[in-house]
């Protein structure tokens, strides 16, 4: 072989070397930060998930995990699907139309024994001792201090929904019973805290920032729920496709959420009012939820708040005790319910 060809199959090799280092190195650096990571480090085939949101507060790290791309860095082709009430939203995952669904813990278990193959696979909010998610709050200039001064007065509600379930949480906690208020079934919340704000109802159960909306209408917080410990919102997703690593990787997807709220809440809140999940009244000064990344999204409900929330629909006749006569269906099963994951 001539000198200059040897040259040239030489530097041929060098340069080979160096770029596999190099590729190597370049691999290395995307594993080590996921959030820099090309889309193909995520799941291939792409998951696509049609997915059901309301207009709550509680959905922005879904809709974030969208924005900022986190979904799609996981491999994960999401499609949010607006819906204006529970009703709505709640019929097309009856019609088959929805992958998954931003949803009530109980909301799930009921569309389970409905024969809707949906599970809960990851958390939106929980209760946390630093701040409060939901409260019970007075009409405007209410004389009411306390518990004591609201025995038998009129307490807005959603009957069978959390704000109903966290009543009848309050009202055992206290040692009182579960007849102790006059509740009000106002389903859809702005009616609700526009009749507490009219003065037609002494007190209301509200999240945030609903709750602190009614407070700078001049109501007080009589209790709220820092010192529970619960989750409180889900998303469920269809059996077929809450697989081990789908269901990690969309864990994963709302975890980098959870960091961008409690990085930029100026930001967040913006984009909140932005896409109206808060109102105009709390456009500055409001500051959104801190979370606790151990428990969002992770912290799935256990088996005791499972069974928690089956006692409570058996008692609001949605459901009949297992065995008992009658046309309600019966629970479903704890594992039916919440995701397991296999370790």
């Amino acid at each position: 072989m001539r000198r200059g060809a040897q040259k040239r199959l030489k530097l041929a090799i060098v340069l080979g070397v160096f770029a596999l280092l190099f590729s190597g190195l370049t691999s290395f650096r995307a594993l080590a930060d996921p959030a820099k990571a090309p889309e193909s480090a995520g799941l291939n085939p792409k998951v696509k998930i049609r997915l059901g949101l309301l207009p709550i507060a509680d959905t922005i790290l879904i809709r974030l995990a969208v924005r900022e791309g986190y979904f799609a860095q996981e491999g994960l082709l999401v499609t949010l699907t607006p819906f204006q009430s529970t009703l709505e939203k709640d019929s097309a995952v009856l019609a088959g139309q929805l992958d998954g669904h931003f949803c009530e813990i109980s909301s799930a278990m009921v569309q389970r024994s409905q024969g809707r193959p949906f599970k809960i696979i990851a958390i939106t909010s929980h209760t946390d001792p630093k701040e409060r998610v939901f409260g019970l709050v007075t009409k405007p200039d209410s004389l009411a201090k306390n518990l004591a001064d609201l025995k038998g007065q009129t307490l807005g509600v959603a009957r069978q929904t959390i704000v109903d379930y966290l009543t009848d949480v309050f009202l055992k906690r206290a040692n009182l019973p579960l007849d102790y208020f006059d509740r009000r079934d106002i389903r859809k919340i702005p009616l609700r805290l526009q009749t507490l704000a009219a003065g037609q109802l002494e007190a209301g159960i509200f999240p945030e920032p609903l709750l602190s909306v009614a407070e700078k209408n001049g109501g007080r917080v009589i209790l709220d729920d820092r010192d529970l410990d619960m989750p409180l919102a889900a998303v469920a997703l269809r059996d077929d496709l809450a697989s081990p690593k789908v269901v990690k990787a969309f864990q994963r997807a709302l975890s980098q959420a959870v960091s961008y709220v409690n990085a930029n809440p100026g930001e967040t809140r913006a984009y909140m009012l932005e896409v109206g999940l808060i109102p105009a009244s709390l456009a500055s000064g409001w500051r959104p939820p801190t979370y606790n990344p151990v428990n969002v999204p992770y912290k799935l409900p256990d088996k005791a708040l499972f069974d928690s929330y089956v006692a409570w629909l058996i008692r609001n006749e949605v459901w009949k005790r297992p065995g008992a006569p009658g046309d309600l269906r019966e629970p479903p099963t704890f594992f039916e319910s919440i995701y397991q994951d296999p370790k």
